[in-house]
């Protein structure tokens, strides 16, 4: 009964964080440039649980039947097993569980793992593998799972993935679910017309970089202008970055080409330092729609391979209509989860005002 108690309140803290990741979704849906947050949430270990003080019915016991391997293109493993378990070690514990999918991290180790924008495979985050011998090490050599459960490297076996279950396990059961981590939706927001000649809107993955005094950042928000000193800044006063440093614009007419060159009254000016960044995991939102690097990381960056458009600019890529409708769900859980904890309330006042009495 009190693990029923810490399911829902687990529950309800983690929409409690949910509702604020989506409220500041909604008062950014007007901000240019501005990339929503999404919340990933994740349940607690799986634990054994066990018959106590019981007899164990081996005829109804169910026994182990092998394990079912399918391999992905892009490398990942998905298994499932019967009368056995997969194990990870997390940072609560061991968790067991049925079905696994994993891949090989950059270790060389079997890893959990979550997918990027682009849909590929990556273990960063993701908890080890055990076998029974530890996390189960396979390096870059030729990896194999075979229906018993067996890791083979290079044809041979160096460990197994299934832990069969003991008699008086009857199965698993965790406490309830909390937040993992939030993570950033970079997709392409939609692009419209202002005719400014200083607004820039980028059409694909890249990043101005901005010159703050605490070292380069980076934003999506082209909308800038000239200071005194005819350098390009954003609205804030920071200055934006070209080729050669903080970008200089003497003329009137100024123009843009879609690789981000810089010309003013025909005359080349300077060229848009724009960076494709790749470990985008690493970028971390700050105040006046920036981006830093996460501390003791640097970016990855690539060569700029979208457009340029001169005279737009790029909205926030939030869904009211999908926001609010994942709001109006959020609050039907959380009552649901109210109403769970008030009947576990009113169940406990009975027993310890009422069982006791007789």
């Amino acid at each position: 009964m009190l693990r029923g108690l810490y399911t829902a309140t687990s529950a309800m803290t983690t929409n409690n964080k949910k509702m604020d990741v989506i409220t500041n979704n909604l008062a950014n849906i007007n901000t240019t440039g501005y990339k929503k947050d999404l919340v990933i949430s994740e349940t607690f270990p799986e634990v054994l649980i066990k018959k106590i003080n019981s007899p164990v019915d081996y005829a109804g016991r169910e026994g182990f039947r092998g394990v079912e391997v399918t391999q992905e293109e892009n490398g990942g493993y998905q298994v499932s097993t019967t009368g056995g378990f997969f194990r990870t070690k997390t940072f609560n514990g061991v968790s067991y569980e049925k079905m696994l999918n994993f891949a090989v991290n950059e270790d060389g180790y079997l890893s959990t793992y979550y997918r990027d924008q682009d849909g590929n495979i990556d273990t960063a985050a993701g908890y080890l593998v055990l076998g029974n011998r530890g996390p189960v090490y396979v390096g870059d050599a030729a990896l194999e799972i075979n229906n018993r459960g067996q890791v083979l490297v290079d044809g041979n076996i160096v460990d197994n993935l299934v832990m069969l279950a003991p008699p008086p396990v009857i199965g698993t059961l965790n406490s309830g679910v909390r937040l993992d981590k939030i993570e950033i939706n970079y997709d392409q927001g939609q692009i419209f017309e202002t005719d400014n000649q200083l607004d820039f809107a980028l059409k694909g993955r890249g990043f101005f970089q901005i010159e703050t005094p605490e070292g380069v950042k980076y934003t999506r928000d082209g909308s800038f202008k000239l200071n005194a000193n005819n350098e390009l800044v954003t609205s804030e006063g920071y200055r934006v970055l070209g080729s050669n440093g903080p970008i200089l614009i003497e003329g009137t007419k100024v123009s843009v080409s879609e690789r981000g060159e810089i010309f003013a009254d025909d005359q080349w000016m300077d060229q848009l330092n724009i960076v494709d960044i790749q470990n985008l995991r690493d970028m971390r939102k700050e105040g006046s729609n920036l981006y830093r690097m996460a501390a003791g990381t640097e970016a990855e960056a690539q060569p700029f391979s979208g457009q340029v458009l001169q005279g737009f600019l790029e909205n926030s890529n939030v869904d009211a209509v999908k926001e609010m409708i994942e709001m109006i769900t959020l609050f039907r859980n959380y009552e649901s989860n109210q109403r769970m904890i008030k009947a576990y309330d009113d169940t406990l006042h009975k027993v310890v005002n009422e069982v006791g009495k007789v």
